[in-house]
């Protein structure tokens, strides 16, 4: 058991189309470590202000190895490790929480929280 406090979430990554990835993710032969921005599932630019200013939380999280490929449009629960805790807080990741995922500002997909383990959520 990891000292990683995790979530199990579901996740969609978007199709090329939508802006998500040109390539599905593969966990098979190494890490992802993107953010998730809790909010609207349904958006799909960042908030950006005073012209270069993301005015969003950004929080770090690790999704766990998979076998198989995430293909576009599909839906699959994933196991998400909340990284950088306990110096970052991760309150909002909780069940039933929306949220997307970023690559920087870009957003590759979206998602819910079905289950929180540990205390820092």
């Amino acid at each position: 058991m990891s000292d990683i406090p995790e979530i199990e979430a579901e996740v969609t990554f978007l199709t090329p189309e939508e802006g998500g990835r040109r390539k599905p993710l593969d966990l098979s032969a190494g890490l992802y470590r993107p953010h998730v921005v809790i909010g609207d599932p349904n958006q799909r630019r960042a908030v950006i202000r005073d012209g270069n200013f993301i005015d969003e939380e950004y929080l770090g999280v690790q999704f766990k190895p998979a076998a198989d490929p995430y293909l576009p449009g599909t839906p699959r629960v994933v196991t998400l490790q909340l990284i950088y805790y306990p110096r970052f807080r991760y309150d909002g990741l909780v069940p039933g929480a929306t949220f997307t995922v970023r690559e920087g500002p870009r957003i590759v997909a979206f998602g819910h929280v079905l289950e929180a383990q540990g205390d820092a959520v």
